[in-house]
């Protein structure tokens, strides 16, 4: 364990925080008040503000983990992260004080209490990681660690150790059957144990040698009657217990196991923007699908969308919606079209396709045929970011490893839509997806989003 104490640790932090919070809001209505001549107690005009930032910043400090440990979190990772949090906080503050008052927001005020408060919290933040890096430096908070076992499990712990000092882990010595290549003091077999605890501190004893080894249990049954703290470095099987969660399933006692990252918070607010944005897009931009809709009419026969069955998340069959941008009998020439095919794997792709209408060619080049999919969105069957479905017939043909991809919401866009879509072959396409997937963060969505925009323009990849 790196800390036994971190969830109160973290509680005490945000504590901290909302003080300083309090105080800069405090602080920044008597400076403005006294720099605008203002009579007598304003603060309660502008309580409204700190009420909302204080729960958006709750929020979204969760979010972006502004309070996880500090011991394995650099100082660059942690202002960002911290950034980040008060960039998101200032921005739904704004759009929220904006719509329910905009005429407080004629003073700045709200631009004022952003700059106290984000220059408070970072240097707070600065000031804790300075004094405790300074503890540990002087040896203070110092953990004494036994290992029991050798080998590349051992290595491994021992490098990670050595490479972030700012742990405070200090490693005494390792037991094992016998002295290897480990730069420790080597203390002995496992029937040493309970004289290196009596002669010894011991903070945390770390097991690196296999749990099923019988003088291995000896030694975590004679180090749980001592009441020591032991941590067990689990292979890479086993590891994936560290990624499981309890189930309570009717009074039966559970555990689920996550082969991808799971940020419950994070999720919610994926599906929060997806039904904003998707609701908002589809009334704003409504002027521009009707007027898509009456092009792709006029210019040639066939309905106006196109709506095919594409596989979702965990291969749920859905109905995914395009303006139609090509010729009503396009699935009928595919299979003679079949020799161009320009992608490799089961994907078909051909530059100047012949079934495309000229107004589908536009469309496609300017990827305007993907804005019924908005309502795909909408209604939960994708996301505005995440792989894109595909169909049946290509799933059939998948690899086991390219199923990781079904097991996130489809969605509009992804990393293969900003990074060259057509000029990237299908084995660099489920890769991306499957970093996507190992990788996702509600931080990641918005840079994907944020980078749609000029691919979309620069027409990269489009056909």
């Amino acid at each position: 364990m790196l800390r036994e104490f971190g969830a109160i640790l973290e509680d005490i932090s945000k504590l901290v925080d909302f003080m300083i919070l309090s105080l800069g809001f405090y602080f920044c209505v008597e400076i403005y008040r006294y720099n605008h001549q203002m009579a007598g107690s304003v603060w309660e005009q502008y309580f409204l503000i700190f009420l909302i930032y204080m729960f958006c910043w709750t929020i979204s400090s969760t979010a972006y983990r502004v309070y996880q440990s500090r011991r394995f979190m650099t100082a660059l990772f942690e202002m960002r992260q911290l950034l980040l949090a008060h960039a998101a906080t200032f921005a739904v503050t704004l759009a929220i004080v904006t719509l329910y008052k905009p005429s407080i927001m004629h003073n700045r005020f709200l631009f004022y209490f952003e700059a106290m408060a984000l220059g408070l919290t970072v240097s707070v933040h600065l000031f804790v990681r300075i004094v405790l890096q300074s503890w540990r430096t002087m040896g203070r908070n110092t953990r004494y660690v036994l290992i029991l076992g050798n080998g590349k499990a051992a290595h491994a712990y021992v490098e990670k150790v050595n490479s972030n000092p700012q742990l405070g882990y200090k490693i005494i010595g390792y037991l094992a059957p016998e002295r290897n290549c480990l730069e420790l003091p080597y203390l002995g077999d496992y029937s040493k144990l309970e004289s290196v605890l009596r002669s010894k501190v011991i903070d945390l004893t770390v097991v690196t040698a296999s749990v099923s080894d019988e003088k291995v249990k000896d030694c975590l049954e004679q180090l749980g009657i001592m009441g020591k703290t032991v941590s067990i470095l689990l292979d890479e099987i086993a590891a994936k217990v560290t990624r499981s969660r309890p189930v309570n399933f009717g009074g039966l006692t559970m555990v689920a196991y996550d082969a991808r990252p799971r940020l419950p918070m994070q999720e919610l607010f994926k599906r929060v923007i997806d039904i904003v944005l998707s609701g908002a897009g589809i009334i704003v931009l409504s002027p521009i699908l009707v007027a898509i809709a009456i092009a792709v009419k006029v210019s040639s026969k066939g309905p106006v969308f196109f709506a095919q069955d594409r596989i979702g998340i965990n291969g749920r069959k859905f109905k995914m919606l395009k303006f139609r941008s090509m010729v009503v009998n396009a699935e009928e020439l595919k299979a003679k079209l079949a020799h161009l095919n320009e992608m490799s794997g089961p994907v078909f792709k051909i530059t100047n396709d012949p079934r495309v209408t000229n107004v589908g060619r536009f469309l496609r080049k300017t990827s305007l045929d993907e804005l019924p999919q908005l309502w795909n969105v909408l209604v939960g069957e994708m996301s505005l970011v995440g792989p894109r479905p595909p169909l049946l017939s290509e799933v059939n043909m998948y690899d086991p490893k390219h199923r990781k991809r079904l097991s996130v919401k489809p969605g509009i866009t992804c990393i293969w839509q900003i990074s060259g879509r057509n000029d990237v072959d299908f084995e660099q396409w489920m890769e991306m997806d499957a970093e996507y997937v190992d990788r996702w963060s509600l931080w990641m969505d918005m840079e994907i989003l944020a980078k749609t925009v000029p691919a979309v323009l620069l027409k990269k990849g489009a056909s």
